[in-house]
């Protein structure tokens, strides 16, 4: 590295521009004591400030579905879930044009899509998923703060055992 050229190391210019903008530019003096006092403090923030930049643990290899290909990810512990319901809060969102004849709600649970009724688009719904009973049941809360029903439908969730 040439010598009194910074720009060549990044760690001299990150130093910099910080100790322009938060001190320097920042900062206003009235003599070289505070000019003294106040350096101090900003070091020892500085200083703060690297250790906890600097002391980021090493990312981990990134690892993909494919990676995955030989291992049995079944869980083998728990064979039934004890919990019988499985609670959402979904919005419903628009599909299709708005204004258009086809424009309609929907929401998505476990990627399956669910179809409502346009009115209900940017509101929120409340979902009970009964895996017991293969039913899902989809409510908005009316004014008295009750539950209002909206939709009840079949409801089937893959690899569950009870």
């Amino acid at each position: 590295m040439a010598p009194r050229s910074p720009w060549n190391n990044g760690e001299v210019e990150g130093f910099n521009s910080i100790f322009s903008k938060k001190f320097w530019n920042k900062i206003r003096f009235t003599d070289e004591d505070e000019i003294d006092i106040k350096i101090k403090d900003f070091n020892v923030d500085y200083e703060k400030y690297t250790n906890l930049v600097n002391n980021n643990p090493e990312i981990e290899k990134l690892k993909y579905i494919k990676d995955f290909k030989d291992i049995d990810l079944e869980n083998k512990e728990v064979k039934k879930f004890k919990e019988t319901k499985i609670y959402f809060l979904r919005i419903v969102r628009l599909k299709g044009e708005k204004g258009d004849e086809k424009e309609e709600g929907f929401i998505d649970i476990l990627k399956q899509e669910i179809k409502l009724p346009k009115d209900l688009i940017n509101l929120f719904v409340y979902c009970i998923l009964d895996i017991k009973a293969k039913e899902l049941s989809i409510h908005t809360e009316g004014e008295d703060g009750k539950l209002n029903d909206i939709k009840t439908i079949n409801f089937k969730i893959k690899n569950i055992v009870y």
